[in-house]
């Protein structure tokens, strides 16, 4: 794997189960989306801001279809859905106060 400026401090980072993409919780709030592959290269997939407070942790659902983040919000919130990664529009979905049942 390359490595990857991301432009500030990372909180957290989870890997995609079954696709080469890194996503990286921040200090600032934001969570950026990387792809990357064998040979160095790197893209940035999307950059988003749910929270003006920092990202302290993400998680992946085990399939890879929605992307969970928690931080000093003291929340946590599905942020991405599989569908809206594939067509570039990454948004905040919805806040929860709980995690998805396994």
């Amino acid at each position: 794997m390359p490595d990857i400026p991301v432009g500030a401090q990372i909180f957290d980072l989870a890997f995609h189960p079954n696709r080469p993409i890194v996503y990286t919780g921040l200090l600032t709030g934001h969570i950026k989306a990387f792809g990357y592959d064998e040979q160095g290269n790197h893209e940035a997939k999307f950059s988003l801001r749910p929270s003006k407070k920092s990202c302290r942790a993400l998680a992946l659902s085990m399939d890879g279809d929605q992307l969970w983040a928690a931080g000093k919000a003291k929340a946590i919130q599905c942020v991405l859905s599989l569908l809206e990664e594939r067509t570039g529009r990454a948004t905040y979905i919805r806040r929860g106060t709980a995690a998805p049942s396994t």
